[in-house]
């Protein structure tokens, strides 16, 4: 829609672009127009309701995609079912494609009390992997694979046990 009414054609047919969308989208300032790219903004808000999603879990909203989806642990997972909304779908999409954009690879867990935390799928623990890529072995021989931290220990004095 913004294409046809900066270079006109019809629903049916384009007209040339004269100049490079990226350029267009640039402020003024920067020898743009100032327009907003809408996919860019698009995956920028369904990057905040990810993490909305993960950092305020009490939220009636959050309760509900919870329940219907699986909540936070599914979008990481990329799980989806043939059921999903369009909504949760692209939400999926727009996890798949930000896995290494800095905000994901800057972003380290706050163990808390360890009971949201999978011990061995989660990269928790401050590398690029996570144990059970960098211990396939033992996760191999684990009788606890899908066990979350707070499952799998305790905290005492000296530490996590």
């Amino acid at each position: 829609m913004q294409r046809r009414f900066l270079w006109g054609g019809e629903a049916d047919s384009r007209k040339i672009a004269w100049v490079n969308w990226k350029t267009v989208c640039l402020p003024k300032a920067k020898g743009g127009l100032g327009i907003k790219d809408l996919r860019t903004f698009n995956t920028t808000l369904l990057g905040k309701w990810r993490w909305d999603l993960f950092y305020i879990q009490q939220e009636p909203w959050a309760k509900v995609l919870q329940s219907k989806y699986g909540g936070w642990r599914a979008l990481e997972e990329g799980s989806s079912g043939s059921k999903d909304s369009a909504w949760w779908k692209d939400l999926i999409k727009t996890q798949q494609l930000q896995r290494n954009i800095p905000l994901k690879r800057e972003t380290i867990w706050k163990v808390g009390g360890g009971d949201r935390i999978k011990f061995w799928e989660d990269l928790w623990t401050n590398t690029d992997l996570s144990l059970r890529d960098k211990f396939p072995r033992l996760y191999q021989i684990s009788c606890h694979q899908q066990q979350t931290i707070q499952q799998l220990g305790t905290i005492t004095n000296s530490g996590w046990e």
